[in-house]
């Protein structure tokens, strides 16, 4: 192999849920989008993929699994990220992997996934690693409730603060989830590469076979013909779903025959639930819980469109599926999910004016075949942008460039 790149990530998915569901997802994208390309990747983690994963089966993937801890006073865990200190006590375990390995296997590059960085960039700052460390930023620092906030933001903040100073690159989906952590070095712009989280779009682009279809109609109740809108979870307040329910009776209202498919699960959905049930609306709406991949492929498939109305969010995967899936997608005016549509779609929302949706909505339920049509474009650009394999091949491009201004 031409190219041998480190990554330490506190968790790798799937299965996609916890409180780390985005971290998971995207370190198991990023090290997926390599896997295909002439390089080893050697991955520390304290999670374990399932036995068939295609990843476990991958000559050039090499995992070292650090024993989970679970401790009240903040050691890592699966259990709670309440507190960056499971960042940091991950992190050091995971540079005395680094060490060990480095004798036999000089690496020629160290990608560590969110602020798994931290015993890294101390050793960069005491001048004992010398090799490039680059560092991926998309979560922590932007998402959360105002008790995470105060607890679990205020604390990644500071840890990327005192790490990001030292690392010789950052990847990050978008300049506005980095604006967002604040106080950050003058010089970081010239230090970040905007890479998107990479995603299997071509999977999400091919139709499911017919029989599937029928069987997820026959199992969920759903009529063929009957315009679709699909919600996905986590239910959680940034993601505003329980906001946008408030609406459906209006949509109902242009469009009788309307389903609301809403998948995933989360603290919200008791709250959903009620609110179907005081609307008077349950005949319209069909609630999952949590599906494998193989139904979710399908669900993008049948349905009319994808209503992801967030407030904020650092990637917002959904929206990329969707578009591969060849389906329009409503999405709150703001970064990043703006940033994602390819511009003139028309199906950005301002977040103070959530009304709108049903404009919106309705335009789409009646305009099937325009909006399909827009819809076409979104897929190739989601093919284009997103895909492992673009992904990957970039990925690599800016691994080489690093390496090259280093030395």
């Amino acid at each position: 192999m031409s190219f041998s790149v480190f990554i330490p990530t506190l968790e790798i998915g799937p299965p996609y849920t916890g409180p780390m569901v985005g971290l998971r997802r995207y370190a198991y994208s990023l090290v997926h989008s390599l896997s295909n390309h002439n390089i080893e990747v050697h991955v520390v983690t304290t999670s374990k993929l399932p036995p068939n994963d295609q990843l476990l089966e991958k000559e050039n993937v090499y995992f070292y699994y650090v024993p989970t801890k679970i401790s009240s006073k903040g050691v890592y865990s699966t259990k709670t990220h309440a507190f960056a200190k499971n960042h940091t006590k991950f992190s050091k375990d995971a540079f005395e992997i680094f060490e060990q390995l480095h004798y036999d296997n000089p690496f020629d590059l160290i990608h560590s996934i969110e602020l798994s960085v931290y015993a890294f960039a101390q050793a960069k700052k005491n001048n004992r690693l010398n090799i490039p460390l680059l560092m991926s930023a998309h979560g922590p620092v932007t998402t959360g409730t105002l008790k995470s906030k105060l607890f679990v933001r205020r604390r990644y903040r500071k840890l990327l603060r005192k790490t990001i100073g030292y690392c010789d690159a950052i990847i990050t989906s978008s300049f506005s989830l980095l604006n967002k952590a604040g106080k950050l070095p003058d010089t970081l712009k010239s230090k970040v590469y905007i890479i998107p989280a990479p995603l299997n779009c071509k999977i999400h682009s091919q139709i499911p076979k017919i029989e599937d279809i029928e069987g997820f109609r026959d199992k969920y109740y759903l009529k063929k013909g009957n315009p679709t809108v699909l919600i996905l979870g986590p239910f959680i307040p940034r993601k505003l779903q329980l906001d946008v329910v408030d609406f459906f009776p209006d949509i109902l209202a242009e469009e009788p025959k309307t389903m609301f498919l809403i998948i995933g699960n989360g603290p919200l959905l008791p709250k959903i639930k009620e609110k179907i049930v005081d609307y008077e609306i349950d005949e319209s709406t069909v609630i999952t819980g949590y599906v494998n991949d193989k139904e979710l492929l399908i669900a993008y498939n049948i349905s009319d469109l994808l209503l992801y109305p967030a407030e904020e969010g650092s990637f917002g995967t959904p929206i990329v599926e969707a578009m591969a899936s060849g389906i329009p997608v409503i999405t709150g005016d703001a970064p990043p999910m703006n940033e994602m549509l390819p511009p003139g779609s028309g199906w950005l929302f301002p977040l103070n004016r959530k009304d709108i949706l049903v404009d919106i909505i309705v335009k789409i339920l009646k305009n099937k075949e325009e909006s399909l049509q827009f819809a076409f474009e979104t897929k190739k650009h989601a093919l284009k942008n997103y895909d492992y394999s673009v992904v990957g091949k970039k990925l690599i491009k800016t691994y080489k460039m690093i390496v090259k201004d280093s030395t």
